[in-house]
């Protein structure tokens, strides 16, 4: 079945709300291997699996006044973490929601004269990423 994407969500900083004005995000979950090919492997590759990553942005309609906005642009120049909720939907809460500790890396403004301005953060997960 196919989920709504409208109907998702992203909170900030364990806000109470959900970031209103956010309009899309992207989240890639990584595993890095390591060789571990030898002269026992019969001529195919082998590895093991290491360390794992999460990062991802956030696509919101700029908002000067958002308190989440604020939050994140705080994280950015501050160089702290900040906790990410990132909800699949269908308004009930039953599909996953993926939470962890985050470093923002960037921020972008794109300003088009035949459109609305948006502001996108990026970012890094530190630690563990919560799939629930």
């Amino acid at each position: 079945m196919a989920i709504k994407g409208h109907e998702g969500s992203v909170t900030v900083a364990g806000n109470a709300s959900a970031m209103g004005n956010a309009k899309a995000r992207s989240l890639d979950i990584s595993q890095e291997t390591t060789d571990t090919t030898d002269f026992g492997s019969s001529g195919w590759k082998e590895s093991v699996t290491t360390l794992k990553s999460w990062s991802g942005s956030i696509t919101a309609i700029f908002d000067a006044s958002g308190a989440d906005e604020a939050d994140l642009q705080t994280a950015l120049t501050g160089g702290s973490a900040i906790n990410l909720d990132l909800q699949l939907g269908d308004g009930t809460g039953s599909y996953d929601k993926y939470s962890g500790s985050a470093n923002i890396t960037g921020q972008s403004v794109t300003n088009d004269v035949n459109g609305i301005v948006e502001a996108t953060f990026t970012f890094e997960g530190t630690g563990a990423l919560t799939i629930a």
